[in-house]
């Protein structure tokens, strides 16, 4: 489906019925991401994915594409969908989209889960840069297919292709949906953002991270964990796409912190 949103036209899907949990995916992903999730989540909640701007369907004029402007079109999308308030959660960047939404809009966000997210206490490792700018510079070159591999390959933990590879070309089929100049633009604005004033968070949070994590190390989820009293931390065998790698426990960790919610304190 799509609607008219903070100045784009957004790509956006919705199911199930209930209180709103807002999925929001990461770098290279798209809505289509949730397949493990939406099936299982709609149950209980209205689920609503989207395509982040720049990202599988949705509108990337051009200009700047930094973490307010994109906080602020998924606000403005909740807005047109007579969404007043949402339980929100973001995949690795998609996780600092919800962190800015939620100092920008706390009264939106009934509670935040950050998938593989975080702030670090530290700058990123100079091998993590490296290869960040080593795949942008793919990507602007248009070598989709090459970045999707390898970007996929780091989101497992290792040998999961091997081990698996109908679940690997299935995620890995997920990044060649995108357009990879867009993304390539998106990614470099949103990996240069200054670190988020967590001091201002308030809302309930759950951090859930990955063991083998090559893109979010653990110790920055930790970090994360330590600097919001009021967050939950849970910890996987995983790698970067602990939705994908282990969704049954992954939706698990998910569904049993979402009842919390609803019990009386």
């Amino acid at each position: 489906m799509k609607a008219r949103a903070n100045g784009i036209t957004m790509n956006y899907e919705l199911a199930g019925e209930g209180d709103c949990l807002t999925l929001i995916h990461g770098a290279g992903d798209n809505l289509h991401m949730w397949y493990e999730q939406v099936p299982v989540l709609s149950q209980w909640f209205r689920v609503l994915t989207y395509d982040i701007r720049g990202f599988g369907e949705t509108e990337y004029p051009e200009g700047a594409a930094g973490l307010p402007l994109l906080a602020e079109d998924l606000y403005q999308l909740l807005q047109v969908l007579a969404i007043d308030r949402a339980v929100v959660l973001g995949y690795s960047m998609g996780g600092r989209i919800g962190l800015q939404l939620a100092i920008d809009h706390p009264e939106a966000v009934k509670a935040l889960i950050l998938a593989n997210s975080g702030v670090g206490a530290a700058p990123p490792a100079p091998e993590a840069v490296e290869r960040r700018k080593r795949l942008v510079a793919m990507l602007e070159r248009g070598e989709a297919e090459a970045v999707a591999e390898q970007m996929t390959a780091a989101s497992f933990s290792p040998g999961l292709k091997e081990r698996d590879p109908a679940k690997f070309e299935r995620y890995k089929a997920v990044k060649l949906r995108n357009d990879p100049q867009r993304f390539a633009r998106v990614w470099g604005a949103v990996a240069t953002a200054s670190p988020p004033e967590l001091s201002r968070l308030s809302c309930p949070m759950l951090i859930i991270a990955g063991e083998q994590d090559s893109f979010m190390p653990l110790g920055a989820a930790r970090a994360t964990h330590a600097a919001i009293a009021s967050s939950q931390m849970e910890i996987l065998p995983t790698g970067h796409a602990a939705a994908i790698e282990a969704p049954e426990e992954f939706n698990r960790i998910v569904l049993e912190f979402l009842i919390g919610l609803q019990r009386p304190t």
